[in-house]
C-alpha cells in the first residue's frame, strides 16, 4: 500500500514505467544535439580562421617577393649610384682642374696686360705677318678660354643632374621599401591574432568535444541502469503473475472444493430434512395420536387440554477479535504485511497490509460495523473504502474493480457489501488490499492475527 504523502516523482514512476530514465535519456540526448551544433561553429569558425590565416599568408608571401624585388632594385641603384657617384667624383676633379686653369688664366692676362692686348700686338709688330701671327694666335687663346667654360658650365649643370637624380632614386626606393616592410609588418601582426583565435578556436572545440563525450558516458550509464531497473521490475511482475495464477488456481481448487462441500453438505442437508421431515411426521402423528386420546380422555372425563409446540434458535458463532474475513471465499495471501521487494517501483519496501487473491468482481464485505470515512478513488489505493469502527480501529479496502457501493458518512455493519475485487490504481492484478490501523492512514496493524489466519 503506498501512503497519501508519496511525491508527484513517485506517482510518475509508477505510471511510466521507469519516466524519470526515460526523462534523463531524453535530456542527455538533447545535451547532445547541442554540443554537436556547439562542435559543428567551432569547425565552421575555424575553417574561416583556417582560409583567412591561408589568405594572409599568401599576402605575406606576395609582399615578402615585393619586397625582395624591391630590394634586388635597391642594391641595382645602389650599384648605379655607386657608377654614378665615380662619375660625379671624375667630372668634380675635372671640373676643379678646369677650376684651377681658368684662374691661372685669369691671373695670367692681369699680369701680362701687352701679351694679351690685341692693340698692343698690332702696334708692337715688325711686319704685317708678325701682326697676323699675334693675332691668331690672341684669337685661338680667347675660343679656347671661352670652350673651356662653356664645358665648365656643362660640366656642373651634369653634375647637378646626375647628383639629384641619384638622390631622388634612392629616396624613391627608401621610401616604397619602408611602405612594403610596414605592409609586411601589419600582415604578421594579423596573421599572429589569427593563430592565436584559431589555438582558442581548437581549445573551445576540444573542450565541447570533451564535454559531449562525458553526456554520452553518463547517457549510456542513465540508459543501462534504466535496463536494469525494467529487468528487475519485470521479474518482480512475473513473479507477481505466477502467484497470481497461482493464487486464482488454488482459489479454484478451493472453490471448487468449497461447491462439493456444499453440495455434499447440501445434500446430507435433504436427506437430514428428509428424515427431520419424517420424524415430525412420526412425532406429528404420535402427538395426534396422543391428541386424540387426550381429547377421548378428556371427553370421558369432561375435561379440554390444548399443547402448542415452541422452536429454538441459536446465533451463529463470532470471531473472537470482533473482525470478520472481508471475503466470501477462502483467504490466499498472496503478499503479507511487512516488508518486501517493492513491484512498481512506487511503493517501497513496507507493505502496510495484506493481499488476497481472487477473481474480478467477487464480492468484498465490511469486516466489522462502522461508518466510512472515505469512498472514492486514489492513483495508488484504486477505487477504495475506508471505515471507522466505534473501537478506534480503521480498516481498508483497496483496487476494487469500480466505484464503491457505499458513501462517506454511511453507517455499515459487518458482513455489508462495499464492491467488486479488481486491479485499479497502483495494481499488478487483480486482488484485495486490506488493511487495519489505529489512526486514520497512520498506525497499522498486521490484519493476519485478527483474522485468525
Amino acid at each position: 500500500m503506498i501512503k497519501f504523502k508519496k511525491s508527484t516523482a513517485l506517482l510518475v514512476c509508477a505510471l511510466t514505467l521507469g519516466g524519470p530514465l526515460a526523462a534523463s535519456a531524453d535530456e542527455y540526448d538533447q545535451k547532445i544535439a547541442e554540443q554537436d551544433q556547439k562542435i559543428a561553429d567551432l569547425t565552421g569558425q575555424q575553417g574561416a580562421v583556417q582560409t583567412q590565416q591561408s589568405t594572409i599568408q599568401q599576402e605575406i608571401t606576395d609582399l615578402e617577393t615585393q619586397v625582395n624585388d624591391v630590394l634586388k632594385q635597391k642594391t641595382t641603384e645602389e650599384e648605379k649610384l655607386s657608377e654614378l657617384t665615380s662619375k660625379i667624383q671624375v667630372l668634380q676633379e675635372k671640373i676643379e682642374k678646369r677650376e684651377a686653369r681658368l684662374k691661372e688664366q685669369a691671373r695670367n692676362v692681369q699680369t701680362d696686360q701687352g701679351s694679351m692686348n690685341l692693340v698692343s700686338a698690332v702696334i708692337d709688330a715688325e711686319s704685317f705677318g708678325e701682326f697676323v701671327e699675334k693675332t691668331v694666335a690672341v684669337t685661338k687663346m680667347v675660343s679656347t678660354s671661352n670652350e673651356t667654360m662653356t664645358q665648365q658650365k656643362a660640366d656642373k649643370d651634369s653634375l647637378k643632374k646626375l647628383e639629384t637624380e641619384a638622390k631622388t632614386k634612392l629616396e624613391t626606393i627608401n621610401t616604397k621599401t619602408n611602405e612594403l616592410k610596414a605592409q609586411q609588418d601589419k600582415l604578421v601582426e594579423t596573421k599572429l591574432s589569427q593563430d592565436v583565435k584559431a589555438n582558442q578556436l581548437q581549445a573551445n572545440l576540444a573542450t565541447e568535444v570533451s564535454q559531449k563525450e562525458q553526456y554520452q558516458a553518463q547517457q549510456a550509464e542513465a540508459e543501462r541502469k534504466r535496463e536494469e531497473a525494467l529487468k528487475v521490475l519485470e521479474e518482480q511482475r512475473k513473479a507477481e503473475e505466477e502467484a497470481r495464477q497461482q493464487a486464482q488456481k488454488e482459489a479454484q481448487a478451493a472453490a471448487a472444493k468449497a461447491a462439493e462441500e456444499a453440495e455434499k453438505q447440501a445434500a446430507e442437508a435433504e436427506t437430514a430434512a428428509q428424515a427431520a421431515a419424517a420424524q415430525v411426521a412420526a412425532a406429528t402423528a404420535q402427538e395426534q395420536a396422543q391428541v386424540a386420546q387426550t381429547a377421548t380422555d378428556a371427553t370421558a372425563n369432561n375435561n379440554t387440554v390444548v399443547s402448542t409446540p415452541t422452536p429454538s434458535t441459536s446465533a451463529p458463532a463470532s470471531n473472537a477479535s470482533g473482525f470478520a474475513s472481508p471475503l466470501g471465499i477462502s483467504l490466499v495471501v498472496t503478499s503479507p504485511f511487512g516488508g518486501r521487494v517493492d513491484p512498481t517501483g512506487a511503493s517501497g519496501t513496507q507493505h502496510d497490509g495484506i493481499d488476497f487473491a481472487g477473481a474480478t468482481g467477487t464480492s468484498i464485505f465490511a469486516s466489522k460495523a462502522g461508518t466510512v470515512v472515505e469512498s472514492g478513488f486514489h492513483w495508488s489505493a484504486g477505487n477504495h473504502v475506508v471505515i471507522q469502527h466505534p473501537d478506534g480501529y480503521y480498516t481498508y479496502y483497496m483496487h476494487m474493480v469500480s466505484s464503491p457501493s457505499v458513501s462517506v458518512g454511511q453507517s455499515v455493519s459487518a458482513g455489508q457489501v462495499l464492491g467488486g475485487m479488481g486491479t485499479t490504481g497502483n495494481s499488478t492484478g487483480v486482488h484485495l488490499h486490506f488493511g487495519v490501523s489505529t489512526a486514520l492512514w497512520s498506525g497499522f496493524l498486521n490484519p493476519a492475527p485478527l483474522l485468525g489466519i
